[in-house]
Parts: C-alpha cells; structure tokens; sequence
C-alpha cells in the first residue's frame, strides 16, 4: 500500500476518515457505553430496594 501524504492541517488519515471523526466517533461510543452502565446499575439499584424496602414512593419507575 502506498504511502499517503498526511492531511493539510498535518494528520495522518484514518482508514478514509479525518482523525476528528475518529475521535468523535470514539468518544460518542465511550459516552454511549457509560450511560448503558449507569442504567444497568440503576437497574439493579432499583430492584435490590424493592426487595429490601417494599412499598413506599417510587424515584425510578421501572
């Protein structure tokens, strides 16, 4: 493969992407993953205090 001169503002291209995109691609995945993470552990928080305190208001209804 041929060696491709880097981009005019000096980065080397991802695959066919700008590295910005790359980067903002990354960091969208990470956020989706964490926020998938605090509604599993919201998830589990929830069910763990209906089993130990039943009744009362919900906060998060599930």
């Amino acid at each position: 493969m041929a060696d491709r001169p880097p981009l005019p503002d000096g980065f080397d291209r991802i695959g066919p992407f700008h590295p910005y995109v790359v980067v903002g691609a990354v960091i969208l995945l990470d956020v989706v993953a964490l926020l998938l993470l605090l509604a599993a552990l919201t998830f589990v928080g929830d069910k763990v205090e209906d089993i130990i305190w039943p009744g009362g208001s919900e906060w998060v209804d599930l």
